[in-house]
């Protein structure tokens, strides 16, 4: 069943007594069977779906892969169990990995709080386990490859001494930074990488949220929610209207290049008593309309996620244009394509980004992150008046550090091969 909503044919995601189901779309069958593996909660319809797209067979192998490449693994191992399907055994491998390291990942978000906590410093949760505790009432269901925290700009000198103390070496920015190099790094990035050494953790230090958005900077702290997380422990974490704008700025200034981003917006759809009108309503007066509207038409699309009461997508070109290169992205490969794996990578977030930027102030924001990297400020501290030259110094830089990986992992290979 298709409707027309501004000239944006939206299809309806519901079983009819006859015809084709909706659910494949012209998609691959194995994408389809992770979409409807990834719908939460999930109701008989639901489960009935799960079952006839599995009705004529399936690639194991590439339903593996584009389980893991989406980072739905444990949601698709959940998903097959509720149709009473037996769990491939690659998929259940990874399914158990992803929880066994949600849980190490929730000893050390909370290890986190605490640790900067009593370094004086005031601990946002983004994402992560908190966002799957929200979503999901545990944190198995949800994948997350590293810790993404948040601070106020004026503590993240205060973070850095505290991660550092705690195992956690600072490998973006590497170098310590003066107090005006980390000023002007400051304005320039949004967030610093923490790799633990005994393990390899990796913690993200946000000072900024997405860059893209019409409004980049942390909530003030009264402003925050606590999420419960264990009986008697709670984690901060965004408010609601503030999470659900986060989710839908990150994912679409990446070209939604992860279901498992697009299955999070849609959960909280689907459990807030509005069905998100209110958080419509909210990102079009903020600007991050164009964002919002990507989420809202591809959950619908791929997880068959109601549209909110009132909901009316913008007359953009750009609207346009970032949900059908989302689209090429999420099926590439017959799903399983990674963007990363692509040569047009930088290309496609960058274009992605100006699609999202609700206003020209924000493209210009956009493409002087483009122009002037904060790797080139951490690693080539220039005086003041010479702080124009590092648009000048972007490309002889970045060709440098990419020789040095280069390198390194050459190394790294011979280093292999010398051992076996």
């Amino acid at each position: 069943m298709v409707v027309e909503v501004n000239q944006l044919s939206v299809t309806i995601k519901r079983h009819v007594a006859a015809g084709a189901d909706p659910a494949i779309n012209g998609n691959p069958r194995a994408f389809a069977i992770i979409c409807a593996c990834s719908v939460w909660p999930r109701e008989s319809v639901d489960i009935a779906r799960i079952r006839r797209l599995l009705a004529p067979g399936h690639d194991v192998g590439l339903l593996r892969a584009v389980a893991h490449r989406h980072g739905v693994a444990a949601l698709v191992a959940d998903g097959l169990r509720a149709a009473d399907v037996a769990v491939p055994p690659g998929i259940d491998r990874i399914a158990r990995a992803r929880a066994g390291a949600a849980l190490a990942q929730l000893r050390d978000t909370i290890a986190l709080d605490r640790l900067l906590a009593d370094a004086g410093v005031a601990m946002l949760t983004l994402k992560g386990v908190a966002l799957a505790q929200r979503l999901h009432g545990g944190v198995a269901l949800r994948e997350s490859a590293d810790i993404d925290i948040a601070v106020a700009p004026d503590q993240v000198d205060r973070a850095w001494v505290a991660l550092a103390a705690a195992g956690y070496v600072r490998e973006r920015p590497a170098a310590w930074l003066p107090p005006p190099v980390l000023r002007r790094y400051l304005r320039v990035t949004k967030d610093s990488l923490h790799r633990r050494g005994a393990d390899g953790t990796i913690v993200e230090l946000h000072w900024r949220l997405s860059d893209e958005s019409a409004d980049a900077a942390i909530p003030r702290e009264a402003d925050w929610q606590r999420q419960a997380i264990t009986p008697g422990l709670t984690l901060r974490t965004l408010g609601d209207d503030a999470l659900f704008a986060y989710l839908c700025v990150h994912g679409a200034a990446h070209l939604w290049a992860r279901l498992k981003w697009l299955a999070d917006v849609a959960t909280l759809v689907r459990a807030a008593p509005d069905h998100g009108s209110a958080w419509w309503d909210a990102a079009r007066t903020r600007g991050d309309g164009r964002a919002v509207a990507s989420a809202l038409l591809l959950a619908h699309e791929f997880l068959a996620m109601p549209l909110p009461a009132g909901f009316v997508p913008p007359r953009s070109m750009r609207l346009r244009l970032l949900v059908a290169l989302a689209r090429r992205v999420l099926r590439a490969g017959g799903g399983a394509r990674e963007l990363a794996t692509t040569r047009w990578r930088g290309w496609a977030e960058f274009a992605a980004k100006l699609l999202v930027a609700p206003n020209g102030r924000v493209r210009a924001r956009v493409i002087a992150r483009l122009l002037v990297s904060g790797d080139d400020i951490a690693d080539v501290p220039l005086p003041p008046l010479l702080v124009p030259f590092y648009v000048l110094l972007r490309v002889p830089l970045l060709l440098r550090r990419r020789r040095a990986r280069y390198r390194a992992r050459l190394s790294a290979t011979h280093g292999r091969s010398a051992s076996s």
